[in-house]
């Protein structure tokens, strides 16, 4: 029994010790895009600042392009942490549709916010690597977990039509994903069509707005139950 013990509270300390050095590789990864943008992240620059050997960060990362993806969905300042941030702060009972609306928005505050990144993970990385594996997918990393879950609590509810939660989270995703991207890539601005250009920059900031809110509400609305598009029409 003790022995068992034992060697439990050692795996445990490895566990630890593993994660505190990833922790660490991210951290310094963080530092090198403040300070000379992402081109700044390479495997012998991090091993260099933590005091390791590049093929030492091989046991953690696979390669760039994994901490670069890690940088941009996992840990409390990446999309995950930032999905989970949001649904904390709003009301214990605020709707599902509310919550759903709300993910949206954060997603998109946080690809604007970290536009570099985003247009490297989605569109400059030759090969993005998978997740890892997870037995439940509402455990999944980088926001999309965070989506499943607030998908099964509107079925649950009876707010959202009966679909597997990662259908309904998929298709929310794909519209919200659809929109930042074309935002970012200078073909929504706010003008009058495709990228044409608003009256001012200002005005074009409001109107992308206005937009993306209105999409998230179409969104919504074609997830809703019958019962719940008609009182949504009615307010």
């Amino acid at each position: 029994m003790l022995e068992t013990e034992q060697l439990s509270g050692a795996a445990a300390r490895r566990q630890r010790s593993r994660q505190e050095m990833r922790t660490a590789i991210l951290d310094e990864a963080r530092r090198l895009i403040d300070a000379a943008g992402v081109d700044g992240v390479t495997i012998r620059a991090i091993a260099r600042a933590i005091g390791y050997t590049p093929g030492a960060l091989y046991e953690y990362f696979d390669s760039r392009e994994a901490i670069i993806k890690a940088l941009y969905f996992e840990g409390a300042g990446g999309l995950g942490g930032h999905s989970e941030a949001t649904l904390a702060a709003l009301p214990e009972d605020v709707s599902p549709a509310a919550a759903m609306l709300a993910l949206g928005h954060a997603y998109r505050a946080y690809a604007l916010e970290h536009a570099e990144l985003y247009r490297l993970i989605f569109g400059g990385l030759k090969e993005l690597p998978p997740p890892p594996p997870v037995a439940n997918i509402e455990d999944q990393a980088g926001g999309f977990g965070t989506l499943v879950r607030v998908a099964r609590r509107g079925i649950e509810a009876g707010v959202f039509i009966v679909l597997p939660p990662p259908v309904i989270a998929v298709t929310a995703w794909s519209a919200v994903h659809g929109f930042v991207s074309l935002e970012l890539s200078g073909h929504v601005t706010g003008g009058d069509g495709p990228g044409m250009p608003p009256p001012s920059a200002e005005a074009g900031r409001q109107r992308r707005d206005q937009l993306f809110d209105a999409l998230l509400r179409m969104v919504l609305f074609g997830l809703l139950r019958d019962e719940e598009r008609r009182a949504a029409t009615m307010t």
